[in-house]
């Protein structure tokens, strides 16, 4: 997904057009900026609810409100989704076939520079510190952040610690609060500086 598919999607109809990587990066058209945080906490969490079902494949998902509703698809990648004003019933169909067209619009491709290589030993200590903020829940938090990051234990990155750090402290903050969430964050760099 990219802010050209994004843009394109909008001038076709689409209201106010969102894509949210896994990752965590969140693409939004202009039209949709003032929901770009909002739109990565709830993508944060729905990622965590769909990961808990295990095998529940989900694809779509549309939510009618009084004023607002938005409607959104989903993939391995992440979420392209809408949020539109209500019409008092079911989302537009016309709406779910710009939100796949939009998902086929090809990605740009940027190479990837891999930072240094940190020690596997640095997971353990990430979980300490976590299992201070979630208690119980440490584990279970931890591998799927781990498997929504995609993230192999056995060679890591800095890049890769820093995006599961993000997650994590987006996880925690979903628990917690969002100021607890930061906290855990920047508690956790110092462990890569």
């Amino acid at each position: 997904m990219d802010q050209d598919a994004l843009n394109n999607a909008a001038a076709k109809g689409l209201p106010m057009p969102f894509a949210v990587s896994k990752s965590g990066v969140t693409l939004v058209a202009p039209t949709t900026a003032v929901y770009k945080e909002q739109l990565a906490q709830t993508a944060s969490l729905i990622f965590e609810t769909i990961s808990t079902l295990g095998e529940v494949k989900i694809d779509r998902m549309e939510i009618v409100g009084d004023k607002k509703s938005i409607i959104m698809d989903f993939d391995a990648g992440g979420i392209v989704g809408t949020i539109f004003e209500s019409a008092g019933g079911a989302v537009s169909s016309e709406y779910g076939s710009l939100l796949q067209e939009m998902r086929k619009k090809p990605t740009a491709v940027t190479p990837v520079r891999r930072k240094a290589v940190i020690a596997p030993d640095v997971l353990e200590k990430m979980k300490v510190i976590l299992q201070d903020y979630v208690g119980d829940f440490t584990e279970r938090i931890f591998q799927n952040q781990m498997k929504n990051q995609a993230i192999n234990a056995e060679v890591l990155h800095e890049e890769d610690v820093r995006r599961l750090i993000l997650a994590l402290g987006r996880a925690t903050g979903m628990i917690v609060g969002h100021s607890k969430g930061h906290e855990l964050s920047s508690k956790l760099i110092e462990l890569i500086k």
